[in-house]
């Protein structure tokens, strides 16, 4: 059983430990995640960075347990906040406050991320079949066995005659009907 007897279920990208804790769209549309865990956490976000401190008031949203009570109303100020500001700039201003932020990537963002290309943290490899393909990188990308990555994987079918042949038993002669038939 969980903590107080009671099982914790999904709850997306937020919690019932935190407050704020989510996604927050911003004013170019784009989306960041904010994780407040304790009071100073809470009170650097909305002195520093809204620059609303009556947030922070005991009386107000300044204890946890406040917030957590009214995490719709919290989390409705805090989304009413990023959605007047760039991406870019919560990211500025609340990385300058100590506020707990970190940018929901798009593919796009990940394609141009310049961190995610010196980590190769994304391969374009040849395929015969469909050409270049850009996939995940090995990760984590150790110094002595680093990984690599050599093929997307075998092609559709290459152990279909061996699967039925061994394993199964099926003969050439029967093996070469089936094909001729295309059944496999």
């Amino acid at each position: 059983m969980g903590f107080h007897g009671k099982i914790r279920e999904r709850k997306g990208a937020g919690t019932v430990i935190a407050c704020p804790h989510g996604h927050f769209r911003t004013k170019d549309d784009k989306w960041v995640a904010i994780a407040c865990t304790n009071n100073k956490m809470f009170a650097r976000l909305a002195e520093d960075a809204m620059q609303r401190p009556e947030l922070a008031a005991e009386g107000a949203f300044g204890l946890k347990k406040k917030r957590l009570a009214a995490h719709e109303e919290v989390d409705a100020i805090v989304a009413q906040w990023t959605a007047a500001m760039s991406r870019e700039e919560l990211m500025e201003t609340c990385l300058a406050a100590g506020v707990p932020i970190g940018p929901l990537n798009s593919i796009a963002d990940i394609f141009a991320d310049p961190h995610f290309k010196a980590r190769e943290n994304l391969v374009t490899i040849d395929d015969p079949d469909v050409g270049e393909v850009t996939i995940p990188g090995v990760i984590p990308r150790l110094s002595k066995t680093p990984g690599r990555i050599e093929h997307l994987g075998p092609p559709l079918g290459n152990m279909t005659d061996q699967v039925l042949g061994e394993l199964l038993g099926l003969t050439a002669a029967e093996l070469a009907e089936l094909h001729k038939s295309h059944v496999v």
